[in-house]
């Protein structure tokens, strides 16, 4: 495998790479593609990052064991180092106070 890589910013890829820059918080776009592929393999799982089951498989097998699963579950099955997901609870209200 070759020791760099490079890739034409054609169309609307360096603007795609700007974007991931921000939702990572990386400064250089190869960081920011580091962080991505390794949050994906971390989640699709059966790779050299994560050679088990990744988390879309472990939140499937989850909610096929219990029948059903809240947010704050969720979120802490897709939770990875690259992509982590904090659940909120949401505050709701109907008609005026």
């Amino acid at each position: 495998m070759a020791d760099s890589y490079r890739w034409r910013l054609s169309g609307n890829r360096d603007l795609l790479l700007e974007d991931l820059e921000d939702a990572t918080g990386e400064n250089t776009k190869a960081k920011a593609l580091e962080r991505a592929v390794l949050g994906y393999l971390r989640l699709t799982g059966q790779n050299a990052v994560t050679s088990g089951a990744g988390a879309f498989e472990e939140l499937l097998a989850t909610a096929d064991e219990r029948g059903s699963l809240n947010a704050e579950e969720i979120a802490e099955i897709l939770a990875t180092d690259e992509l982590p997901i904090e659940y909120e609870p949401a505050t709701w209200s109907v008609g005026e106070e």
